[in-house]
């Protein structure tokens, strides 16, 4: 339960912004220094309100004292009570009664204020009075050397001290409360300028993970951020240039690999292909013969002869499936549409019992060999991937083009070849690493300065995302007329 408990507050902290992190840590600061503050001066309130009150005691004390005397040798004792009250009235912080025979107290040196401190007892804190108000015993004086002179009783009156106190206490911690606020609106503002590079910071990490290695960063006039963005700035040319080369080499890789499928698909088609028509033509020259012959074991040669006719058109079927997957025989004789209905129409009959759905939305007849093949590569893998590793039943392929305006803002001369792959198959975790042939996808759609997008997610299906820049028609017929106007 603790645990949980740290767990959530840790959690809470760690979700905050770095400039919300330091104005709650400054804010702690200075409320722990006020409250600092804050006790230190009510304890020496409440040393200065005790030395106060004691000292009026004891002029209190030796005033009376006096009084008492002076009366006594005039012989007017009988006038002590009208001589002590209005002598006594501006004295502070000091009640003075006089206890009569049955023990009743007369109040010779009422408050000041009555009416003040009742007012002053409504708005003063009962804490305040509790920290404040020192505990002063009461005094008490009786002059033994006049005979009939009643008790005179002295008691400390602290709460127009209070009230002063609690007045000047509140008066700073208004001004207090007005100047941390001015600081914190100050410390949001330079903060909020200081740190403003590091929102920059995360936004240009955001799109270097979406592979815009391009970005740059402009230089802050914070030293430490400085070096960061420099940082980060060197880090985007080189991986700009890794890109950039691995872009180049996977372009060379390609070509090479389908140069070499076009040999070797050359081979087969040179090579294995009149070699099993010949075996073919071969033994069906010897079943006719045998069936001619006049011979008991004509019938078991037949048969041999036929199995051997039925391997061979076996052999046929697969090397003419090989030559199709080495190098697609309709390439460039049809258009894109029709390269890919048959690619489906070809799993499809290999995997009866799965469904799939293909649109094909606008299209152009071709976009060139690179990125037909790029397509029919893709949707060859992503298919393959659906129904033999992921055991999907269902899978659906949505293939258009689209105006790059409408997707990215761009010019109306570039358009966008979207190809997208839904399946309803296993799946895998986001941090599965891919395989070789979603990896070759990628690189063969980036080197084409597309992007390549793989969702997925266990027992969710997986998604694949496909967007190559293509140019309209009318942009290279512009091209065109462009070049030769010059040329002329």
């Amino acid at each position: 339960m603790r645990r949980a408990k740290m767990t959530r507050l840790r959690r809470l902290w760690s979700d905050r912004s770095v400039k919300t992190q330091l104005l709650i840590v400054l804010a702690a600061i200075n409320l722990l220094a006020v409250l600092l503050a804050a006790g230190i001066s009510v304890l020496n309130s409440r040393v200065a309100t005790r030395l106060e009150i004691e000292a009026s005691l004891e002029i209190a004390q030796r005033f009376v004292e006096a009084t008492i005397k002076d009366l006594a040798a005039e012989g007017q004792l009988n006038q002590l009570n009208e001589k002590l009250s209005l002598q006594l009235r501006h004295l502070r912080h000091v009640r003075i009664m006089m206890m009569d025979t049955f023990g009743n107290l007369t109040e010779l040196s009422p408050q000041p204020n009555p009416a003040g401190s009742e007012q002053t007892t409504q708005w003063v804190p009962r804490w305040f009075v509790a920290l404040v108000a020192p505990k002063v015993a009461d005094r008490s004086l009786r002059v033994v050397s006049v005979p009939h002179v009643r008790p005179i009783i002295l008691t400390g009156e602290p709460t127009d001290e209070i009230a002063e106190t609690w007045q000047g206490f509140s008066r700073q911690a208004v001004v207090w409360l007005v100047l941390n606020g001015l600081v914190l609106a100050v410390l949001l503002v330079v903060l909020d300028r200081i740190l403003k590079p590091l929102g920059s910071l995360s936004r240009g990490m955001q799109s270097l993970e979406d592979g815009d290695y391009a970005t740059r960063l402009k230089q802050p006039n914070v030293m430490e951020l400085a070096v960061i963005t420099n940082r980060f700035n060197t880090l985007a040319t080189a991986l700009e240039t890794a890109r950039r080369e691995n872009r180049r080499l996977y372009q060379r890789l390609i070509s090479v690999q389908e140069q070499e499928r076009r040999e070797i698909a050359n081979d087969l088609h040179d090579e294995a292909g009149p070699c099993l028509f010949g075996i073919s033509a071969n033994a069906s020259s010897v079943k006719t013969i045998a069936e001619q012959m006049k011979h008991q074991r004509s019938g078991e040669i037949s048969k041999c002869i036929s199995e051997i006719i039925s391997i061979t058109e076996r052999l046929k079927r697969m090397n003419r499936a090989l030559l199709n997957r080495l190098k697609p025989e309709p390439l460039g004789r049809i258009t894109l549409s029709e390269l890919i209905d048959e690619l489906v129409c070809d799993f499809q009959r290999r995997h009866p019992d799965a469904q799939i759905i293909l649109a094909i939305g606008k299209l152009a007849k071709t976009y060139g060999e690179e990125i037909d093949l790029a397509l029919y590569r893709c949707i060859q893998e992503g298919t393959t991937n659906a129904l033999c590793h992921g055991k999907a039943d269902n899978l659906a392929i949505d293939l258009n083009e689209q105006r790059a305006s409408a997707v990215n803002g761009a010019e109306q001369s570039q358009s966008i070849v979207r190809l997208i792959l839904r399946d309803n198959g296993t799946g895998f975790a986001p941090s599965t690493q891919k395989g070789f042939g979603l990896n070759a996808m990628t690189e063969r759609v980036r080197s084409l300065n597309g992007s390549c997008l793989v969702e997925s997610a266990p027992s969710k299906g997986t998604t694949i995302s496909v967007e190559i820049p293509v140019q309209t028609n009318s942009a290279r017929c512009t091209r065109r007329s462009e070049l030769v106007g010059d040329l002329a």
